[in-house]
């Protein structure tokens, strides 16, 4: 994040990496969202999109580069599509893009806000958005993750 001489105004690198399957449009509607929140907000984004994924594994043989780690570094966030393609073998991509990105860059963390939306059918009923205040912690450290794949406690049913 730079701070902007324009009245205190941050500017923010995002890189973009689409993916797969439904990656791609879900990565450009999030785009046309953040962009909504910079005018309305007053933030400048300077997104520059990569194409790691399937596609160009199939062309390339590549996954993810160690330059491409060096790269990404250089951003203040990373949105990220969906990794996997059907005319590649499981866990190719899954290794070679997804988990590398997220060992190299100490991505191990999901933090996922629950929130309760006012006309919305809920099992907590007589509840509005007020009385929650909750948040589901992912930590992406054990099963997968440990080491370069693997279990970290084979057999136990975890």
């Amino acid at each position: 994040m730079v701070e902007n001489a324009k009245k205190g105004q941050k500017d923010y690198k995002i890189a973009v990496l689409p993916g797969d399957g439904t990656g791609p449009e879900v990565t450009v509607e999030t785009v046309k969202v953040l962009k909504a929140a910079a005018g309305k907000f007053g933030f400048k984004l300077d997104m520059t999109e990569f194409d790691f994924g399937g596609e160009r594994y199939k062309k390339t043989g590549e996954t993810l580069p160690d330059s491409a780690i060096e790269e990404l570094r250089k951003f203040d966030a990373i949105l990220l599509g969906a990794i996997g393609h059907p005319d590649v073998a499981p866990g190719i991509l899954e290794k070679g893009i997804l988990l590398k990105a997220r060992f190299e860059l100490d991505q191990y963390i999901n933090l996922r806000p629950v929130k309760l939306y006012p006309g919305v059918e809920t099992p907590l009923k007589d509840k509005g958005p007020e009385d929650i205040d909750f948040v589901v912690v992912r930590e992406n450290t054990g099963g997968l993750y440990t080491g370069t794949g693997g279990f970290s406690r084979a057999n136990s049913g975890l």
